[in-house]
C-alpha cells in the first residue's frame, strides 16, 4: 500500500501567487459589474498567472514520506471562469507533482466563493463543470504519464447539497441525472484520449453535516445503482464517523458486496469527539486518543479485506496543517503582511484553528500511525495465509 496527501496539503504558496489570488477575486467582482470585461479574461488570467508559482513541499513528498497526491481541480489557476469552466493548458502543463487521483471541484470554492460545483444541480453550467473536471484529468494523464503514478486514476466527487430538507429526495434524482451523464461523458472522453488511462469517477460519502446527500455507504450504493460499471465509491472513514452509529453502520456496510466490491479510494482523517459526538474536523491521526488507535487498526484491516482499495493501490490522507507557516514560510519574515494575509485565510477556513488542528509535523506522524497499522496487517495476513497452506498441505 502506498500513502497519498492532498494537493494543497502539500504545496508551498509564495507571495506572488497571494498576490494572484486577490487579484483574481477583483477581477471576478469587476465583471460582474461589467460583463464586457469577460471579453479580456483569458489574456489577463495568462499575465496573472506569471506571479503564481507554487512548488511542492520537499519535507512532505518524497522518499520515506508520502509518496504522492490526490491533486485538487479546485485551484482557481486551472479554471479561470466559472461560467464555462475553461481549462487553463498551461497549468496543465506546470504540473510537476506525483499523482495518485484527482479530485474534483467542491460544492464552493475555498478561495474564490462564485466558483460553485454541486452534483444536485442540473444546469447547463453544471455539466460543463462535470466535463471540465474530467476532460482536465485525462489531460493531466496524457499531459504527464510518468507523474500519474496509477494506471486507472480515480477523481472523487462530491454527491452534492439539497435545498432545505424538503428538497433531500428530488435533489438525490437531480444527482442521480448527473451521474447519468457523468457516466456517459467519462465513456466518451476515455474514447476521445485514445483510450490510454481510463479516470474512475467515484462518489465519496458526505459528513454527518446540514444537507449533505450521501451520508451513508447505503445510500452511497443506491446512488450509483445502474451506473456502477462507470461510478465508483470513495469511502472517507473520518465522514463515516460523523454519522449516527458511525462505526457499526460503516462496518455492515462494508458487509454488503454489492457496496464493498465498488469501493475504490480511501481517505482517512480523525473525527475527534465533542460532547460525545463525532464532528466533521479533519483532524490528524496523531491527536486520536491512544485507547481507540487499536479499534482503528481492526477497522483499517476490514476496510482493506472487503474493498477494492488494494488495487488502486494509494491511501489519501486528508489532514491539513492548523499553521499558515507550513504554506507560506516567507509570512514569518514579513510582519507586517501577515494580519492582511490572515484576514484572507481566516475568510477561505483553510486554516481555521482549533484545537484539533495539527502542524506538518502531526501530518508526518498520522502517515507514521497509518504504515505501521496497514504493515501489521500485512504481517498477519501473510501469516493466515501461510497457515492455511500448511493447513491444506497437511
Amino acid at each position: 500500500m502506498k500513502y497519498a496527501t492532498s494537493s494543497h496539503h502539500a504545496i508551498i504558496i509564495n507571495f506572488n501567487c497571494y498576490t494572484y489570488m486577490l487579484l483574481r477575486l477583483g477581477f471576478e467582482k469587476l465583471a460582474d459589474k461589467v460583463p464586457l470585461a469577460r471579453i479580456a479574461e483569458k489574456r489577463f488570467n495568462n499575465l496573472a498567472l506569471r506571479l503564481a508559482q507554487t512548488t511542492s513541499n520537499p519535507e512532505l513528498l518524497g522518499p520515506h514520506l508520502f509518496d504522492a497526491v490526490e491533486f485538487h481541480l479546485t485551484d482557481p489557476r486551472l479554471f479561470y471562469n466559472r461560467f464555462e469552466w475553461k481549462i487553463n493548458d498551461r497549468m496543465v502543463r506546470s504540473i510537476g507533482v506525483p499523482i495518485s487521483s484527482f479530485h474534483a471541484h467542491i460544492e464552493k470554492s475555498p478561495l474564490l466563493g462564485r466558483y460553485t460545483f454541486n452534483l444536485c444541480d442540473v444546469s447547463p453550467c453544471m455539466r460543463k463543470a462535470i466535463r471540465g473536471q474530467l476532460e482536465a484529468a485525462y489531460r493531466i494523464a496524457e499531459a504527464h504519464p510518468k507523474s500519474v503514478v496509477t494506471d486507472n486514476p480515480v477523481i472523487v466527487f462530491h454527491a452534492g447539497l439539497a435545498r432545505d430538507e424538503w428538497d433531500e429526495e428530488a435533489a438525490f434524482h437531480r444527482l442521480r441525472e448527473n451521474l447519468e451523464f457523468l457516466a456517459a461523458t467519462n465513456k466518451r472522453l476515455y474514447e476521445d484520449y485514445g483510450r490510454d488511462r481510463r479516470i474512475i469517477p467515484t462518489i465519496e460519502n458526505s459528513p454527518n453535516e446540514g444537507r449533505w446527500l450521501c451520508q451513508t455507504l447505503d445510500d452511497c450504493g443506491r446512488a450509483i445503482r445502474g451506473f456502477s460499471d462507470e461510478v465508483k465509491l470513495t469511502l472517507d472513514y473520518g465522514h463515516a464517523m460523523t454519522v449516527r452509529g458511525g462505526r457499526d453502520a460503516l462496518l455492515r456496510q462494508l458487509s454488503n458486496k454489492d457496496i464493498g466490491g465498488n469501493i475504490v479510494s480511501l481517505h482517512m482523517h480523525y473525527s475527534p469527539e465533542v460532547n460525545h459526538e463525532a464532528q466533521h474536523f479533519h483532524a490528524p491521526l496523531s491527536r486520536i486518543p491512544k485507547g481507540n488507535l487499536q479499534v482503528l487498526a481492526g477497522d483499517l484491516k476490514d476496510i482493506v479485506r472487503y474493498t477494492a482499495i488494494k488495487k488502486q493501490g494509494y491511501i489519501t490522507l486528508e489532514v491539513p496543517s492548523g499553521d499558515p507557516l507550513d504554506y507560506m514560510p516567507w509570512l514569518g519574515h514579513k510582519k507586517r503582511l501577515a494580519p492582511l494575509v490572515n484576514r484572507f485565510l481566516n475568510g477561505t477556513r483553510l486554516f481555521e484553528l482549533s484545537d484539533f488542528r495539527g502542524t506538518m509535523k502531526d501530518q508526518l506522524a498520522s502517515l507514521a500511525i497509518l504504515k505501521d497499522m496497514l504493515d501489521e496487517s500485512a504481517i498477519e495476513s501473510d501469516e493466515l495465509r501461510h497457515a492455511e497452506l500448511v493447513t491444506s498441505v497437511a
